[in-house]
């Protein structure tokens, strides 16, 4: 069994095990942060429970670290939330792309998602909005350039799977390449020369002039 077809056929067990794994640490989160609070008598919770009452001296001393360990815990979690979004758009990528436009798809996801988190984790120590609102704009401007060329491609990609103004098996010239159009992945198009393969990105093609030769001319050929 080829390793495409290996990989299309776990696809949807990977999705569902990402997917479970999702709501299980989410799920497993609140009930610690529930426990938590049961157990220091925060709200929702008005009163430290009668069992642990002989040891409310104990737990007054944990009291000055419950944020350090709630945003500890948001982060942990998250993180492992992360990964398995990770999974799951990585898997769904694969149906219309390459390995590495997968890759990277999945890596701007994390990406994205770890500047969500540590706004999280910043929410839980009061940060300010005039600083939540900084930190959110730098995290904003790093995402953006680190996917800027990437997301560019991809979404050309997308764009001409959807008009397709070319079919598999037609000679066009793009960015003064010409040859016979092989495949067409969300980062590039695969031109067969006959001697080579070329690759050329979606966002050229897009943005370039495009010679198609007619089905006549291929005929005389």
């Amino acid at each position: 069994m080829s390793r495409g077809v290996d990989e299309s056929t776990k696809g949807p067990g990977k999705i569902r095990r990402g997917g479970f794994k999702m709501g299980f640490y989410i799920i497993l989160l609140i009930i610690i942060l529930s426990a938590i609070n049961f157990v220091f008598g925060e709200a929702p919770f008005t009163d430290i429970p009668g069992f642990l009452q002989p040891y409310s001296e104990g737990l007054a001393l944990i009291r000055p670290f419950l944020i350090y360990i709630r945003a500890g815990l948001v982060f942990i979690f998250g993180y492992y939330v992360l990964n398995a979004v990770g999974v799951v758009v990585y898997t769904y990528t694969l149906r219309v792309a390459d390995r590495p436009t997968a890759a990277a798809v999945r890596s701007m996801t994390k990406i994205s998602g770890i500047a969500i988190l540590l706004g999280l984790v910043g929410s839980i120590f009061g940060v300010s909005p005039a600083a939540a609102l900084t930190m959110g704009s730098f995290g904003g401007l790093v995402v953006g350039f680190a996917s800027q060329t990437i997301m560019t491609h991809v979404i050309a990609g997308i764009f001409l799977l959807i008009t397709r103004p070319f079919s598999y098996g037609e000679t066009v010239t793009v960015a003064g390449q010409t040859g016979t159009v092989k495949e067409i992945r969300l980062m590039h198009l695969v031109l067969d020369t006959g001697k080579e393969e070329i690759l050329i990105p979606s966002g050229t093609v897009v943005t370039q002039i495009l010679k198609k030769r007619k089905a006549s001319d291929e005929k005389e050929d």
